[in-house]
């Protein structure tokens, strides 16, 4: 049984700037679904598969964090 290899690469949604690259289908994330790469947490934006080249560009984008503000009731 063959398996085709299919690329997955991952792009920063506003830079475009490559983030990471699998290949395997099975790590292709859901839009909407939150990722950890690079120490950081990612939300999935949009998915382009390219049939022809056997590609698959997931963009994400940086998902940010909302610091807590220390209460001063002293």
């Amino acid at each position: 049984m063959s398996r085709d290899v299919t690329k997955v690469i991952l792009w920063e949604e506003k830079q475009r700037d490559y983030l990471k690259k699998f290949y395997d289908l099975q790590f292709v994330p859901r839009i909407g679904e939150e990722i950890y790469i690079n120490k950081e947490n990612w939300r999935v934006t949009r998915i382009e598969h390219d049939l022809e080249i056997s590609e698959v560009n997931v963009y994400i984008e940086l998902i940010k964090k909302v610091k807590q503000e220390k209460s001063s009731d002293s």
